[in-house]
């Protein structure tokens, strides 16, 4: 056999332990004998598959090489060494057992070898000798189409390599898109008994032959001791002899590809055993009665509606814990992430930040920034871990003064497993006197944002101190509030003004804009105010309730006359003011009509339609039977935050769910509203009708509806469709 045909590339694969390196070094060693040239990359972190070429040498490994050396200063020859016969020999390597992730590692030595230019058509033949998980897309690179041309797999007779071997068959037809590289069995046997058969059925039923039947012998331990391969310290053994026909039966891999190949026909887990073991009868699976002698509890954990139904993920649980917990104004949170997941939550952050300052001028909070650290993870942690770094960050963030820190991790560390509780522990044993808080969302692996906002509330809310309730009988905390609306700050602004018209003051915002002291100081007050009703708040009230006494007012914040009066009377009731409430609502009676009557002509009869989310519009109904004008339909659309919806109006007003964009446009061009009221998405060209955002959070306050209403009112100025909105119609 010479080098002449075309560069063929081999992964060999099988169970841990089952002697692939082993028999990748032999196989790679006959065929330098052939006169081939023979490329052989370890693909597993022990680093040992070319050790029997190299005389037991141990070889830098492409990891070990890109963690150590600058990208400029990277050079072939110092990761590829020359080894019995001319091989050519790499060791990819990997992490310390049980950090990291060693299948990245794999993919990163491929991905180096390419970048400095070692092509696989410089060699004959390319052997790649991988760990036996397919499972895991690192150790899958081989098996796939732009990789190997022909796979061996190595198994003995034992039931589990057996199993590891039909797996093996399973992923190749999982990742390969052509149907035929299997290119064989190499049985390496343990001296079992009817071992031999089961291989032999084995190999019938996946309809793939046994290109060489090795024994168990001394003479491969022998050989081992002194760092060599049967090749090349005992050419004569009938050992050797095995290894130069499987070199033959590369040869003809080579020159009748078609003929020698193989499509992977794996075997379900019933005809497996079956087959292997002969087992006709399966034994019934009894589920385990834990009823006579243990309590089972409920989970605890609090979903959100996507999390808990399955519905897709709208944003990723790290970005919606970050956004909680960047509210501590004197707390720094450390995102154990890439930088791009840094850069993608602090542009969110600054942009809402700046936008609310720009539009309702309020000072800008540029403090935030400064509290919002990364690790920076790069590609060296994914392979190695990132616990290292994280506690290098950690450190550095207490130097920088911080004695309270929140640690929120990203993908990365939830994939490869980082213990984040470890380096909390450490770094907790020198700094007792520092509050280190880990919420480990792991990105999107948890839930969506809205998840990654109830998981840092619930974490929070442990930092709240026990007693104090009532302590402060003047004070309030208000929970639930909405972190990206712009208008956030000017909306508790408003609410803020009007509770100190009764005496009332905030004790703690939970959480926004507020300290680690008001947190722990959050029983002081003694009412809670939720910011809303929706889901999210639901779950952030069941987590306080769960670690405080303090009572919650059963009304959300309100917009406009109506529910302000209502609210505004109930907590009143509360601290024993209703009469000092009364005279407020008869002060504030007098604008509201005044400001009602400036836009009533306008749209007084005017014909609405609702698309909204399922959220509370009972302000939009209020101000619409204020206005005399006409809601024809509530129409709910699917929304991640929220499920539940109530109204007052409901009964009043047809209110339809499961309400489509489609749906929508036919209500329009049937009932011919005055006037269309959505949230999302925004009305169509083709709709030709007028059109109104319902803001996220509209404000609150005796006035903030009315100040919608002067909005509609320059709408109905205008014609319901303008020529230059149906430029481009059709064109998306």
């Amino acid at each position: 056999m010479t080098g002449r045909g075309d560069p063929l590339r081999i992964a060999i694969y099988g169970k841990g332990g089952i002697g692939k390196s082993t028999i990748s070094a032999n196989v790679s060693a006959a065929l330098a004998q052939h006169g081939l040239k023979v490329m052989q990359i370890g693909c597993d972190p022990k680093h040992d598959s070319t050790r029997l070429l190299i005389g037991g040498g141990v070889p830098t490994t492409v990891l070990e090489y890109i963690k150590n050396v600058l990208p400029t200063n990277r050079r072939l020859e110092d990761i590829v060494f020359k080894g019995y016969g001319g091989v050519a020999c790499v060791e990819a390597g990997g992490p310390e057992p049980g950090v990291g992730c060693a299948g990245r590692g794999i993919i990163t030595t491929f991905e180096l070898l390419e970048n400095l230019g070692i092509k696989s058509h410089v060699f004959d033949v390319s052997i790649y000798d991988v760990l036996g998980d397919v499972v895991c897309g690192g150790f899958a690179v081989p098996v796939r189409d732009e990789y190997a041309d022909a796979v061996f797999i190595v198994t003995s007779g034992e039931y589990l390599s057996l199993y590891a071997a039909n797996n093996i068959l399973r992923g190749m037809k999982n990742f390969a898109e052509r149907t035929c590289r299997v290119a064989g069995i190499i049985y390496n046997a343990r001296g079992l008994k009817e071992e031999d058969n089961r291989v032999i059925r084995f190999a019938r039923a996946v309809r793939v032959p046994i290109v060489a039947s090795i024994p168990r012998s001394e003479v491969f331990a022998r050989a081992e001791k002194e760092g060599r391969t049967v090749i090349e310290k005992y050419p004569d053994s009938a050992e050797a002899a095995i290894f130069r026909q499987v070199a033959d039966h590369i040869g003809k891999i080579t020159s009748e590809k078609s003929a020698v190949l193989y499509p992977a026909l794996p075997l379900s887990d019933e005809i497996l055993e079956q087959v292997v073991l002969q087992r006709e009868a399966h034994a019934t699976v009894q589920k385990y009665d834990f009823s006579s002698f243990c309590v089972q509890k409920a989970t605890g954990k609090v979903l959100s509606g996507s999390v808990k139904n399955r519905r897709p993920l709208i944003g990723c649980a790290f970005a919606g814990a970050v956004a909680v917990t960047a509210q501590i104004t004197d707390a720094a949170t450390i995102m154990h992430c890439p930088r791009s997941c840094l850069l993608m939550i602090c542009e969110k952050l600054l942009d809402t930040e700046q936008h609310s300052a720009t539009i309702f001028g309020h000072p800008y909070n540029s403090g935030m920034m400064s509290r919002l650290l990364s690790t920076d993870m790069t590609d060296e942690e994914f392979i190695f871990g990132g616990e290292r770094k994280l506690y290098e960050t950690v450190e550095s963030t207490i130097r920088k003064g911080f004695t309270h820190i929140f640690i929120v991790t990203a993908c990365p560390p939830g994939i490869i497993g980082d213990n984040i509780g470890n380096v909390v522990k450490k770094v907790s044993e020198k700094h007792p006197e520092v509050h280190i808080l880990s919420i480990p969302v792991d990105g999107n692996l948890t839930g969506d944002f809205a998840q990654g906002m109830i998981d840092a509330c619930c974490t929070v809310a442990g930092l709240i101190r026990n007693g104090g309730q009532g302590k402060d009988t003047n004070s309030v905390n208000i929970i639930a509030e909405k972190w990206l609306a712009l208008n956030d700050e000017k909306n508790i602004s408003d609410v803020e003004s009007l509770l100190k018209r009764l005496g009332v003051a905030v004790n703690c915002r939970f959480l926004r804009a507020c300290s680690f002291s008001s947190l722990l100081n959050f029983n002081n007050a003694a009412l809670n105010l939720p910011a809303d009703n929706d889901d999210i708040s639901e779950c952030i009230r069941k987590a306080l309730a769960s670690v405080s006494d303090v009572l919650f007012l059963d009304r959300s914040l309100p917009v406009g006359f109506a529910e302000t009066e209502a609210w505004l009377l109930a907590v009143a009731e509360f601290f024993e003011r209703e009469e000092l409430a009364k005279e407020i609502i008869a002060e504030e009676k007098e604008e509201y009509e005044r400001r009602i009557g400036r836009v009533r002509p306008q749209l007084e009869g005017k014909t609405v339609l609702i698309s909204t989310y399922p959220r509370s519009v009972d302000w939009i109904c209020d101000l619409a039977e204020d206005l005399k004008m006409n809601i024809a339909k509530i129409g709910l659309t699917y929304s991640p935050i929220s499920e539940s919806f109530t109204s007052r109006h409901a009964g009043k007003i047809p209110v339809e769910r499961n309400y489509t964009v489609e749906k929508r446009s036919e209500d329009i061009r049937i009932i011919r509203p005055d006037l269309v009221l959505y949230t999302y998405p925004a009305l169509k060209p083709r709709d030709q009708a007028r059109g109104a955002h319902i803001p996220y959070c509209p404000g609150f306050g005796f006035h903030a509806a009315v100040e919608r209403a002067g909005q509609w009112s320059r709408l109905m100025e205008l014609p319901a469709t303008e020529g230059w909105k149906k430029d481009g119609e059709g064109m998306l």
